[in-house]
């Protein structure tokens, strides 16, 4: 029964995903269809304009702007303005709603409005249509899976029937998807075609002279224009050339078919529209709604997959094992509900301190907060989940983040906002420390790295699909609903936990809260006399630390944001930057055991740092919207690698690096973890600022040449360090 809910559940987030994804684009199709229809409306007002004739005067208006009605139906409504006078109405016009407003101008000035409203529920109801069969799929797939199951005595055939049942989904989906693309692009063609052929309909139905008719180029290559993806609109009467857009290689003699890229449209009985369109943009069109839709489901697999595992483990299963594999989809749901704000977290606190009279630099406190509240709460963490029940403290935990996210979507005021990431950052300390808790009374020397592995690959894979999904629901759900949807995870996280075993501490310790943060302040107080660790501590854990929560999580998704950048591509962004880090943590540990040199690999994570941010500042500088992304993915991703090589060697190469002294690794390691939170803290401040006194490029260059400064002192200082031989 479980198996079928997770299974079921798993194929509604598809569905849902795939759906909203898919709305998401067929509206963005239905708005240029009909925007190609209003466009050509205006062109041919304002040449009637631009000859001296006033818009009050121009005769069988109704006759222009009617194709416009029958673009698509989704236009609902319709009126042309001069000034305050209506000229023309069409349905129903209501002050508030979607609407195209296009202005109508002379040679002088503009003299009018042409407003469009499209309904949204007539777009909902296309792509509901073809999304009401895969009800019929799910269910068949539930048996299909059912069946294989029943059919089995191998646990491990939840995993691979799973695995099927999730790709058909996807796969269908996807497939839809173009369908619905396709279907798009030919209705905005045909739309193109009806307005031409009404132009030219004294040629082509009413036999006049082409010859005496001057201007159809023009006409043609105007519409075109406005058209950026097509490549050439050419009409023909009777299989003969009569008139082409300018661009091309000239008029074809014949009416061939090439593809779903040229469409040839009957406009009349004798007369035909041909529309070409370029490949690499229609293409490219394409290849970006499929690239959404296959970041998306791969965000849900991730998800989908932590959770069907459980089911497919062997029936003689060691418990620890069980519980660690119980661990696993529990902690990357609490890190996803964390992670679901990422896309609209920076732009939100900018609104929130500039609604407060604060200005936009102070959005990086609210960030300073939670992770404020994160470091500070790990070491009286450390000490609570060896005094009481690990899972209660587990459940206060993902409660208290939870509470967090609900006092964001209730928009109480700038001290609740305050409060809400402060609880925040206690609240995912305490998840933190609790699932290393667990992690540690049940791994042993046999699977220690694995169990560590957990950790970094549940972080990773929630922040990746919290990203992707979190980018796509604000869209729908809006601030509030993300935060809102962020609160209920929290809570069904909550009662997930109660399928892990309560955990007393093996033997209790003397001492209070108060005694260990004072001996973890004198151990602090110890090692930070020792170069070694001094240096490893400011020159590569606490700037890696500060890239994370303000490059990453603070600056990149806000200048994104500032440039009008889709919260869709911001999370994508951000996901690049995860998927680096979670592939090359798994594998830097070997590479690490082979070189047989932590400093070296260390070094190379510094220097790597500074290229990524110089690569960032370059992608701030690009005119394009879609180079900016393109460049600041791939710097995410050269961050990614950066922190990847640092995060897994960095506590062994202090460790090792400090073997000579008395004191014990254990310390050494705890002290490190803790002081590197500095970092955390103090990242999203620094980086606000800079922002606010050198601007977004030269910040970024500021700060790559800090870390490649700290590249070459880290390389060339203790050069007597100690070798790491593992990681």
């Amino acid at each position: 029964m479980l198996g079928l809910t997770v299974v079921t559940l798993s194929l509604l987030l598809v569905f849902v995903v795939g759906y909203g994804q898919a709305l998401k684009s067929y509206r963005q199709l239905t708005t240029d269809t009909v925007m190609a229809q209003t466009e050509a409306a205006r062109l041919g007002v304002e040449q009637v304009l631009n000859s001296g004739v006033s818009l009050e005067d121009i005769a069988g208006l109704g006759q222009v702007l009617q194709p416009i009605v029958e673009a698509d139906v989704s236009v609902t409504g319709l009126r042309l303005l001069s000034g305050q006078k209506q000229l023309y109405l069409y349905g129903d016009v209501p002050e508030n709603g979607n609407r195209i407003s296009i202005p109508l101008s002379n040679k002088f000035t503009q003299v009018g409005t042409l407003e469009v409203v499209l309904s949204d529920q007539m777009v909902e109801a296309t792509v509901a249509e073809n999304f009401q069969p895969f009800i019929w799929l799910i269910a068949v797939l539930l048996a299909v899976f059912i069946g294989s199951v029943l059919n089995s005595s191998k646990r491990a055939v939840y995993l691979t029937s799973f695995t099927m049942v999730f790709l058909a989904m996807s796969v269908s989906v996807m497939f839809l998807v173009g369908s619905l693309y396709r279907d798009g692009l030919q209705s905005k063609a045909v739309s193109l075609a009806d307005v031409v052929s009404q132009r030219l309909s004294p040629i082509l139905v009413h036999d006049v002279d082409r010859d005496l008719v001057v201007g159809i180029e023009l006409m043609l290559d105007n519409f075109r224009q406005t058209n950026p993806e097509l490549s050439k609109i050419a009409v023909f009467k009777e299989n003969r050339p009569v008139a082409a857009s300018w661009q091309g290689e000239g008029m074809a003699e014949v009416i061939s078919d090439t593809g779903m890229l040229d469409y040839v449209i009957g406009g009349s009985s004798s007369g035909q529209v041909r529309l070409t369109y370029k490949a690499e943009i229609v293409l490219a069109q394409l290849a970006r709604t499929l690239k959404n839709f296959a970041v998306l489901f791969f965000a849900c697999g991730l998800v989908c997959f932590a959770f069907i595992r459980l089911l497919s483990g062997e029936a003689n299963q060691k418990r620890s094992d069980v519980i660690l594999e119980r661990i696993k989809p529990l902690f990357l749901g609490a890190v996803l509900m964390e992670a679901l704000m990422a896309p609209i977290m920076p732009q939100y606190m900018t609104s929130v301190a500039e609604s407060a009279g604060l200005g936009a630099g102070a959005s990086s406190l609210f960030f300073t907060l939670y992770f404020l509240g994160f470091a500070l709460t790990l070491l009286p963490a450390a000490r609570l989940v060896e005094m009481y029940d690990i899972r209660r403290v587990l459940v206060f935990g993902i409660l208290l983040s939870s509470l967090g996210c609900g006092l964001l979507a209730m928009d109480m005021g700038l001290e609740a906002i305050l409060l809400a990431r402060l609880a925040s950052g206690v609240g995912q300390a305490l998840i933190f420390i609790s699932v290393q808790g667990y992690i540690l009374r049940f791994s042993n020397k046999d699977n220690k790295t694995q169990a560590a592995g957990i950790i970094v690959f549940c972080f990773n894979a929630g922040f990746i699909a919290g990203a992707a999904i979190g980018a796509l629901l604000a869209d729908y759900l809006g601030d509030k609903g993300t935060f809102t949807l962020a609160a209920s995870i929290g809570v069904i996280m909550s009662l997930f936990s109660l399928i892990l075993p309560s955990m007393r501490a093996r033997q209790k310790r003397q001492g209070s809260v108060a005694d260990m943060v004072s001996a973890m302040m004198a151990d602090s107080w110890r090692l930070i006399k020792i170069p070694a660790f001094v240096r490893t501590m400011l020159l590569v854990g606490i700037p890696t630390k500060a890239a994370l929560t303000g490059i990453v999580s603070f600056a990149v998704p806000l200048l994104l944001a500032e440039r009008g950048v889709s919260k869709e591509s911001i999370g994508q962004v951000l996901m690049s930057y995860a998927a680096i880090v979670l592939l090359v943590s798994h594998k830097v540990g070997p590479w690490v055991d082979r070189l047989g040199n932590s400093k070296t690999v260390l070094s190379l994570g510094n220097f790597i740092a500074g290229l990524a941010l110089i690569l960032l500042a370059i992608g701030l500088a690009m005119p394009q919207n879609w180079q900016t992304v393109v460049v600041m993915t791939l710097a995410m991703m050269m961050m990614g690698f950066s922190h990847g090589l640092i995060n897994a060697p960095v506590v062994t190469h202090v460790v090792v690096s400090m073997a000579e002294s008395q004191e014990p690794d254990s310390v050494i390691a705890a002290t490190y973890r803790f002081l590197e939170r500095f970092g955390h803290v103090s990242g999203s401040v620094l980086v606000g600022q800079l922002l606010i006194w050198f601007g977004a490029e030269h910040a970024m260059l500021a700060l790559a040449g800090f870390f490649v400064a700290a590249c070459v002192l880290f390389t060339i200082c203790g050069q007597g360090a100690a070798k790491a031989v593992s990681s």
